[in-house]
């Protein structure tokens, strides 16, 4: 049996209270853990969490040991003193951490959740996670809804209320259909407001919400009609009964005349774009005593869809052609690209779903998935587990080199890697179908593990579930993203935080007047693409400078960065490029920022 190692007042009766603590992850089973409530303070049970985890115990007469056999870490556990430290490191020290109750030893969350670098979060419960919870997919029909989780939900994370539910821990990474309204409550719940929720049946399985419409339930929720007996029946052509619609077939009906309504309403809206949502102006602006041809879009982001569209990835063809294929009402170029395979460089975020990954911690033009614009530096971990064994993906849609490789459908290149050095798993909605190599088509993904890993997994089949996880150090549900550089403007930086920034960049990009692509963020939201012309007899173009002096003189500006520039630098409005090019301009661009109505 453990020491007591607090007096006895401060186990009075009166400062204890239970309460619920939950552990949530993508491949384990959520776990309900003893804990205690004392003095404002909670504490879970550590000998029920050190055998849910797997971890050694090194008792000794006064002290113990855990040890998180993954990285070595240890978790010392003074039973005389109450002190909980980690690795012995003075910094890393809790005081009034350790307890016993009823035989059992219980330790201070906070403890625990820095030894084993647990995030937490308290509402009705506290949850403990290593990762926050994404919805990731929502499926919508007239009879069926269903919430998909990045994680194996727990009852205790779902609330029912009178118009909606609220999940939490949560955050939305997935477009919410038009029939249901999406609220943000507060950081990590979320609520999703449904038409008749009292019609569904709820029920959990696994990580997903299933909402399923209960005919009976529309039944007796529906108003009875009935005729007075004393009333005359109607004089009718033909005195035959039309069979009455049951309760679905009236709410599909209803649901189709709706769908239906939009449709109309959407052939019938006019094509003109109001200059509200998009106004172009092509300037001559005097920097420093130099006249600078500068074109400028300002878009309401809230208004036109901004998307990140790929020019056949793998496989470019011209920049003109393509864009006169695709007829955005205004795109250009984006980030950098490396020219030799005309492959993108930096983290690519399309519609939701990652396309291209890199180490670099380089700023990110970023829009959510309700139109907010953002410029921020954005660090990506993408995990995928296969038998609960993680991998991390170091290349997506690209020729260079890497031990665990994805492919998506916009890779419309030639796939080079060997079956002798890779596994190739195709896979499709998170499941294995196919071993060997396949190209991806639709939503489906192929992924490449060197064959020195197989060890790790080994009598693979398919059918196997494979749980993908990515962990991004910004709390926003971003639908598009592309990274570029340097910042030029940011309102979240002291002024030597973005000197540091310029000094990271090479003299080319910093010093050399060149043509420029830079997109910014005005004090409305909304977001201005700029293209500055060079290469000119007249005009060679602008250094880093000068693009913030540029920024002045447009004004209003509060967050502003580089995308890729020199002759890549395009500006396509009205179906034709505004900006001039000269004769080394390069006609083969992987990757565009483009503007468009909204569907």
């Amino acid at each position: 049996m453990y020491k007591r190692i607090f007096i006895a007042v401060f186990f009075l009766i009166n400062i204890l209270s239970f309460s619920g603590v939950y552990f949530i992850d993508i491949t384990k089973e959520p776990i309900e853990f003893n804990s205690i409530n004392l003095s404002e303070k909670l504490y879970i049970d550590i000998e029920q969490f050190a055998e849910y985890f797997n971890l050694r115990k090194y008792p000794s007469k006064n002290i113990i040991y855990i040890s998180n056999p993954e990285n070595n870490d240890i978790l010392e556990l003074d039973l005389i003193k109450g002190t909980a430290r980690i690795n012995f490191n003075i910094n890393k020290s809790y005081s009034s951490a350790v307890f016993e109750k009823n035989e059992k030893l219980y330790v201070l969350i906070d403890a625990i959740s820095d030894f084993y670098n647990f995030k937490s979060f308290k509402l009705d419960n506290t949850f403990i996670y290593r990762s926050v919870p994404r919805i990731i997919k929502i499926e919508f029909s007239f009879n069926k809804i269903i919430f998909s989780l990045s994680h194996i939900i727990n009852e205790n994370m779902i609330k029912i209320e009178n118009d909606g539910i609220v999940i939490y821990p949560a955050i939305n990474e997935y477009p919410v259909p038009q029939d249901i309204d999406f609220f943000i409550v507060s950081d990590n719940v979320v609520k999703y407001k449904i038409k008749n929720l009292n019609n569904y049946d709820l029920t959990i399985s696994n990580r997903n919400i299933i909402l399923n419409l209960n005919e009976n339930k529309i039944s007796n929720n529906e108003e009875v009609v009935q005729t007075p007996e004393n009333s005359e029946p109607q004089n009718t052509v033909e005195n035959v009964e039309t069979p009455k619609a049951s309760p679905l077939e009236e709410k599909l009906n209803e649901i189709k005349k709706e769908q239906s309504l939009k449709e109309q309403s959407l052939k019938e809206e006019s094509t003109t774009i109001d200059t509200e949502l998009l106004k172009v102006e092509n300037k001559m602006v005097d920097l420093n005593g130099r006249i600078i041809p500068v074109h400028i879009a300002r878009i309401n982001p809230k208004e036109l869809e901004i998307k990140i569209v790929f020019n056949n990835l793998g496989a470019t063809k011209d920049a003109e052609e393509f864009l006169n294929e695709l007829n955005p009402i205004l795109a250009i170029n984006a980030g950098y690209f490396d020219v030799s395979l005309v492959e993108p460089i930096g983290k690519i975020i399309s519609n939701g779903k990652i396309q291209h990954i890199s180490p670099y911690y380089r700023p990110s033009f970023i829009l959510d998935q309700y139109g907010n614009p953002y410029i921020k530096n954005v660090v990506m971990e993408y995990k995928i587990y296969i038998k609960e064994v993680p991998f991390w993906i170091k290349a997506i849609n690209t020729a260079w080199k890497g031990d665990v490789k994805l492919y998506t459908s916009e890779y419309k290149g030639e796939i080079k890697e060997s079956e002798n050095d890779y596994l190739f798993l195709l896979i499709e909605n998170s499941y294995i179908i196919k071993i060997g190599k396949e190209k991806p088509i639709n939503d489906q993904k192929l992924l490449l593990i060197e064959r020195k890993y197989l060890k790790y997994i080994p009598d693979l089949e398919e059918g196997e579930e494979v749980i993908f996880d990515i962990d991004i150090n910004q709390n926003i549900a971003i639908k598009e993203m592309v990274e570029g550089g340097p910042l030029l403007l940011t309102d979240d930086l002291m002024q030597e935080a973005l000197k540091e920034e310029k000094l990271s960049y090479s003299s080319s990009i910093i010093s050399r007047k060149t043509p420029r692509t830079i997109v910014a963020i005005d004090n409305e939201n909304m977001v201005l693409f700029i293209v500055v012309d060079g290469y000119m007899e007249s005009n060679p173009g602008i250094n880093y400078d000068e693009a913030q002096l540029l920024l002045e003189k447009i004004g209003n500006i509060k967050q502003a960065m580089m995308l890729d520039g020199g002759s890549s630098s395009l500006f396509y409005y009205n179906g034709k490029f505004l900006n001039y090019r000269s004769e080394n301009w390069r006609n083969r661009i992987p990757v565009f920022l483009g503007v468009f109505k909204k569907k």
